[in-house]
C-alpha cells in the first residue's frame, strides 16, 4: 500500500465534510492506483469507507436539526432498493463500461450544476420526483461504488433545497443508507480487506473535521464552484482510465 494513500484518505474526508459528496469519487481511484486493487474490489471497499466517514460528518454537523423526514424516507427507501439492484447488475458490466459511465455522469452533472443558481431556500417536498430520483441514484450507487453524493446534492438542489449546507446534510444521511445497502450486497461476491478499509476510514474521519470547518465558513456560491471543479478533475481521471485500461 502506497504512503500516498494517507493524504488521499484525508482528502476523502475533507470532500465529504464540505460537500456531502465526492468521497467515493476519490476513494475508488485512490484504491485502484495507490492500493493496487481491481475496480470491483475498490468499489466494495469504497462503499464501506464512505458510509463510515459520512456518519462521522453527519454527527459533527448535527444534521438532525435541518432534515425533511419525508424526503429522507422516500430517498432512503427507493435509494436502497436501487443500490441493491445496481450492485447485482454490475456483475454483467465490464470495468471499462463502469469507468466510462462514471466519467460521463460526472461531466453531465457538472454542466447542469454550473447553470443552477442557489436560492438559499428549502421548498415543499414532492413525492413522485423524489421517488424516481432516489431509485435512479441508488442504482448508480450500486454500479459505480460511490455513496451517490455527487448526484444527490445536485438532485436535492433540483428538488428545491437551494441552501447548499442543507443539501449537504440530507446527502450525508442518504449516502450512508445507499452505501451500506450496496456494501452488504458486495459481501458475498467481493473480498473486502479490513485493514485497508479501517486505515482509510480513520484518516478520512480526521479529514471530515476539516471539511466541516470549510462548510461553515465558505459561501454557498464558493462551495458550488469548488464542487464543480472537483467533478471535472475526477471525471477526467476516470475517463482516461476507461480508455487506457
Amino acid at each position: 500500500m502506497s504512503l500516498l494513500l494517507w493524504p488521499a484518505s484525508l482528502a476523502i474526508g475533507i470532500v465529504l465534510g464540505m460537500f456531502g459528496a465526492g468521497g467515493g469519487m476519490i476513494t475508488v481511484p485512490a484504491l485502484i492506483y495507490l492500493a493496487n486493487m481491481p475496480v470491483k474490489q475498490a468499489i466494495a471497499v469504497s462503499l464501506w469507507v464512505v458510509a463510515i466517514v459520512s456518519f462521522s460528518a453527519l454527527v459533527q454537523q448535527k444534521v438532525w436539526k435541518q432534515l425533511q423526514i419525508r424526503l429522507l424516507l422516500t430517498f432512503g427507501i427507493t435509494g436502497m432498493a436501487g443500490s441493491i439492484a445496481g450492485s447485482l447488475f454490475t456483475r454483467y458490466l465490464s470495468e471499462q463500461f463502469q469507468l466510462g459511465l462514471f466519467a460521463l455522469l460526472i461531466f453531465l452533472v457538472t454542466l447542469w450544476l454550473s447553470k443552477v443558481k442557489l436560492t438559499n431556500r428549502v421548498s415543499v417536498f414532492r413525492f413522485i420526483p423524489a421517488s424516481i430520483t432516489g431509485f435512479l441514484i441508488g442504482f448508480l450507487t450500486g454500479i459505480l461504488g460511490v455513496g451517490g453524493g455527487f448526484l444527490l446534492v445536485p438532485a436535492l438542489i433540483y428538488l428545491g433545497i437551494g441552501h447548499f449546507p442543507t443539501a449537504v446534510a440530507h446527502s450525508l444521511v442518504l449516502i450512508i443508507c445507499n452505501a451500506i445497502a450496496g456494501g452488504i450486497t458486495y459481501i458475498n461476491t467481493t473480498e473486502v480487506p479490513l485493514d485497508t478499509a479501517l486505515i482509510v476510514s480513520a484518516i478520512a474521519v480526521v479529514g471530515s473535521v476539516i471539511g466541516n470547518h470549510f462548510l461553515k465558513t465558505l459561501a454557498g456560491s464558493q462551495l458550488q464552484k469548488i464542487f464543480s471543479m472537483m467533478l471535472v478533475m475526477i471525471g477526467g481521471l476516470m475517463l482516461w482510465r476507461a480508455f487506457t485500461s
